[in-house]
């Protein structure tokens, strides 16, 4: 097995993928969808999904983001719109 400095191959796919999660879950924060449309990087991806599923339900649902703020003015809401 080759070694790229003092990271094995698998543990740098990993933290690719770690990456590609993290990327993913802030679009979906922000309302956008994720459409992967190359075969290799999608079934790679599902599969460190599958792999490290407990470990992402953990992290996603002990970092549960407030709700923004309600903007007020004088005790009355405003709309930003």
């Amino acid at each position: 097995m080759k070694y790229f400095g003092n990271i094995s191959p698998a543990l740098k796919k990993d933290s690719r993928m770690h990456f590609y999660w993290r990327i993913i879950e802030e679009l979906k924060y922000l309302g956008e969808d994720v459409v992967i449309n190359d075969p290799n990087l999608s079934r790679e991806y599902n599969s460190w999904v599958k792999k490290n599923l407990l470990a992402l339900m953990a992290c996603t649902c002990s970092n549960k983001r407030a709700a923004p703020p309600v903007f007020k003015v004088q005790g009355i809401s405003v709309c930003l719109n």
